[in-house]
């Protein structure tokens, strides 16, 4: 049966599922594409995930137990942002940065359903700064204008997502003109109180040097450092 992120959620787990069971497909879409988690852009390999079955669980005990207590803040005010870095990869940030998504993809779906309201198609979203940046010099390169446009549709929907993963926020060699976009991200999401998850092999005071200070200073007051350490394990948890 398709994995699904309602797996730990009921009782026996999703084998005692129908075998279309109109949860899984709103979430899961058919075949394991589509659905909520389809549309966040989370890759394939992460969309299963969620803080009880993450591979990188094992290996960073503690880190799991805090966002565990994190977690339980969705849907309040309470909610922050969470910085994750490690100086070598493959420790296991995007992994964890990727349950966190689902945890709230799957919490923000129950709750629109608990309160009988029409869930949102996007309720999270997953951006990956190296490809985001490869596919925007190509669309620049070659002025490819349908590209381009949905280059800045991405960027908006970024902006006012409920919630959002930036998967390697610590890129230097970015052009001033990708930059802008991201501080446009960031400062969106900073002044409307909206949750971002990011991922960095920079510790949050090496941020400094990648962003101006002003942006560096409201990612750093409006997060959670949370310092993933040890030897890279891609093998096992992926980046």
């Amino acid at each position: 049966m398709q994995k699904c992120i309602l797996d730990g959620n009921r009782v026996g787990g999703c084998a005692t599922c129908p075998p279309h069971c109109p949860h899984r497909i709103a979430l899961n879409g058919l075949e394991g594409s589509g659905g909520r988690v389809g549309s966040s852009g989370i890759p394939s390999e992460y969309k299963h995930l969620t803080l009880s079955n993450s591979p990188a669980r094992e290996h960073h005990k503690g880190v799991y137990e805090s966002l565990g207590r994190y977690v339980q803040t969705f849907g309040t005010e309470e909610v922050r942002s969470v910085y994750l870095y490690s100086e070598e990869p493959g420790t296991g940030k995007t992994t964890t940065a990727c349950a966190l998504l689902n945890e709230w993809i799957m919490r923000e779906y129950v709750r629109y359903k608990k309160e009988g309201k029409t869930v949102p198609q996007l309720l999270g979203m997953f951006l990956d700064i190296n490809e985001m940046q490869s596919e925007y010099n190509i669309a620049t390169m070659t002025n490819d204008e349908d590209s381009l446009k949905r280059f800045g549709e991405r960027i908006k929907k970024a902006q006012s997502v409920s919630y959002l993963v930036i998967d390697d926020i610590g890129v230097r060699d970015a052009t001033e003109a990708f930059r802008s976009y991201i501080h446009s991200i960031i400062n969106a999401r900073v002044t409307n109180g909206l949750p971002t998850v990011y991922t960095s092999n920079l510790s949050i005071s090496e941020m400094e040097e990648v962003f101006d200070a002003r942006l560096y200073d409201r990612i750093r007051n409006n997060s959670g450092v949370i310092r993933m350490g040890g030897k890279s394990k891609r093998k096992h948890v992926g980046k």
